[in-house]
């Protein structure tokens, strides 16, 4: 099968059969196509906090990484989920291989138009349910960064951060990172939409 088509439920099996010109993620069986390659703005953005990230957690027993690598919650075939995170950290042991099988300690997701809805409700709903401990949703466009930490249930209100604000991350204690920094430096280009 190239690409999903009519109102049937997919799983992971049916996924990995779909053509490799397009990204798609699917959430609860409903599959959900990925825009084409995300805007520069977009891309700093990720390279940035990963760089950050990466630099955070050396030595540690935690590693991050960034889209496209598939991330699944189940280890079935069957599984209907599949998303493509802009960054996750996931520490512990863990499997390595074509996809990931655990639930990420960290994941963040930058917001474009295109996304956003899917980013904020959608995925937000998802991962609270998976235990996600915690949820960063970056907006670029109005530079706030939206954090939201699971309490054991569910997602606390979210905390919001912008420029000259530094996010302690929650759950990785050794992570703290400048606003600043994600965002750039101001006039470092165009916005992020």
């Amino acid at each position: 099968m190239s690409k999903p088509m009519g109102d049937k439920r997919y799983t992971y099996a049916d996924y990995v059969t779909w053509a490799d010109d397009e990204r798609w993620e699917l959430i609860d069986g409903v599959p959900y196509m990925m825009t084409p390659a995300p805007i520069m703005g977009h891309q700093e953005i990720s390279m940035r906090l990963g760089a950050e990230l990466l630099v955070q957690l050396r030595g540690k027993f935690c590693f991050p990484y960034a889209a496209p690598t598939d991330v699944t919650f189940e280890e079935s075939k069957d599984t209907p989920t599949v998303v493509q995170p802009d960054l996750f950290v996931l520490c512990g042991d863990y499997k390595r291989g074509k996809r990931v099988v655990d639930v990420p300690t960290l994941i963040v997701e930058i917001l474009s138009p295109s996304t956003s809805g899917k980013d904020a409700v959608t995925k937000r709903a998802l991962y609270e349910r998976v235990g996600v401990k915690e949820y960063w949703i970056i907006d670029g466009a109005n530079e706030i960064v939206e954090v939201w930490r699971h309490s054991g249930e569910r997602y606390e209100q979210p905390q919001k951060y912008v420029r000259g604000d530094t996010i302690q991350c929650g759950v990785l204690p050794d992570v703290r990172i400048e606003v600043n920094l994600i965002f750039g430096e101001p006039g470092d280009g165009e916005s992020v939409e």
